[in-house]
């Protein structure tokens, strides 16, 4: 899902950030500071092709975090054509981009402003920076262990669209068969909901009080949620886990059982187990689950835009 091409998009007249407004905001008075601030506007109102040289490089800087390959860049990038025009190979060579996934990040977003050129708008992963995704999403499925590889990688939205099993473990240190599964499902939320997080956002206030659509609860609120029936004691044991509301809706190994164990309730506590599956059936009961053949997601070719878990049909994701 893309976000359509409005016609201030490329036309900075009405802009909240427009370079005027933008030399109002300067604490320090820098001409320099307000130089690359101008530039970042005109990269957000105009289309790469019509770059120079300067809007390049501060989009490279500021935009796509990576100020690190600007010195590469000013050298051999002269224009958003040129741009437009990389290939990997250039990338690596020409720029010095010898991270893979950085590569496939610049590739990635390049691919993007050539679509909204030809009419189809940004894409919503475009929004969701490489903060947002290693800080709160990764909180948000409850896995916040991973949050410095992420980092390290750049991972916004376009590449987290992107990534498999197979460059969960490669790239980003995710042994964890489970935790890739959890990590793939909060993406595969995220494309339902057209990676809109505004939206993501309003249906979860929607349940912050009520024991309902559990498909967009974070870990945090199904923590808060075993608290609310009564087994506090084991909340803390979710801690890092990567249990969230994706996984209990669309994964259909994760059964009572399998939150039991997550929990650290013992076998032995048949009352407390019973317990569970009674809520667990109340909470997810009327959902039944579809066929998520994850193994698939190996076969996507790194810039796929395909879902990285394909198949389910019975859970109806509704927008807001």
């Amino acid at each position: 899902q893309r976000k359509s091409l409005e016609p201030g998009l490329f036309d900075d007249s009405d802009s909240l950030s427009s370079p005027t407004r933008l030399s109002l905001s300067l604490s320090d008075g820098s001409e320099d500071q307000l130089d690359r601030l101008q530039q970042v506007e005109l990269a957000r109102t105009t289309p790469m092709s019509q770059w120079r040289a300067g809007t390049v490089q501060a989009w490279l800087e500021v935009v796509m975090a990576m100020p690190m390959y600007i010195r590469s860049c000013s050298e051999n990038v002269k224009s958003g054509k040129v741009l437009l025009g990389l290939t990997d190979e250039d990338l690596e060579l020409g720029l010095g981009v010898g991270s893979s996934m950085h590569r496939r990040k610049l590739r990635l977003a390049i691919e993007d402003y050539r679509d909204a050129e030809s009419g189809r708008g940004l894409s919503r992963a475009a929004e969701l920076d490489h903060h947002w995704v290693a800080k709160a999403w990764l909180s948000d499925v409850g896995l916040p262990q991973y949050s410095q590889a992420f980092q390290g990688h750049l991972v916004d939205g376009r590449v987290l669209n992107s990534l498999t099993r197979r460059d969960l473990e490669r790239y980003l240190g995710v042994s964890k068969k489970f935790h890739q599964a959890s990590l793939l499902l909060g993406i595969e939320l995220l494309q339902a909901l057209g990676f809109d997080k505004e939206s993501l956002q309003a249906r979860r206030l929607q349940c912050e009080h009520q024991s309902a659509d559990p498909l967009v609860w974070t870990s945090h609120r199904i923590m808060r949620w075993i608290r609310e029936i009564d087994l506090k004691e084991f909340a803390d044991n979710l801690q890092n886990a990567g249990v969230h509301g994706a996984v209990l809706v669309l994964d259909p190994t994760f059964n009572t059982d399998a939150m039991a164990t997550a929990l650290g309730i013992h076998t032995s506590k048949h009352m407390i187990r019973r317990h569970l599956v009674e809520e667990m059936q109340g909470l997810v009961g009327p959902i039944s689950y579809g066929s998520l053949p994850r193994d698939a997601c190996d076969k996507t070719p790194p810039g796929s835009e395909g879902s990285p878990i394909r198949g389910y049909t019975t859970i109806e994701v509704t927008n807001v």
